[in-house]
């Protein structure tokens, strides 16, 4: 199965940041994955709410603003940026939402990997962005590091949270 812990760098897409706020484990899950995770700036503006209880979130209290400095909030820049708007305004078929596009801009411009559960982003990814490594959250979750961190037990009660209030599917059936 591959492993983002093999990785030097992730971006997280919102579904998966949902996902991981609705184990209500995030910061131990991301502390146990040790790597450094990136997240457009289109990401965090999606992500408004809290899975499970519903708060809202603002600006002082967003929860990725408060993962610094394992989390990084980045701003488009510069080939990123067309490559967003390409996305983004391309035909029905191939366009994607602005957290999706942005995400993956940045994983293609500063060759980072990908953590996106997105099919349609996943197809896209695929055919046009090959050389980028992509992870579903449930390859997040089941990191070595994360499991060995947590345990099993553990892990498969998080991740039936993230199926049960998350934007959760597993790929695998």
């Amino acid at each position: 199965m591959p492993d983002p812990g093999d990785s030097s760098g992730l971006v997280l897409d919102t579904s998966v940041w949902i996902n991981l706020l609705a184990t209500d484990s995030m910061g131990v899950i991301l502390s146990a994955l040790g790597k450094p995770l990136y997240v457009p700036e289109q990401v965090e503006a999606e992500l408004k709410r809290h899975p499970t209880t519903g708060a809202t979130f603002t600006t002082r209290n967003h929860p990725l603003r408060r993962l610094s400095p394992r989390v990084s909030v980045l701003s488009l820049e510069g080939k990123e940026v067309d490559l967003f708007l390409e996305i983004v305004g391309a035909p029905v078929g191939d366009a994607l939402g602005d957290g999706e596009a942005a995400a993956i801009a940045v994983a293609v411009h500063r060759g980072l990997d990908l953590i996106i559960d997105d099919r349609k982003a996943r197809r896209i990814l695929r055919e046009r962005f090959g050389q980028i490594r992509a992870y579903w959250t449930v390859d997040l979750l089941n990191a070595h590091s994360v499991v060995d961190s947590l345990g099993r037990p553990l892990v498969d009660e998080r991740f039936a949270k993230a199926l049960r209030f998350g934007r959760m599917h597993d790929p695998r059936v």
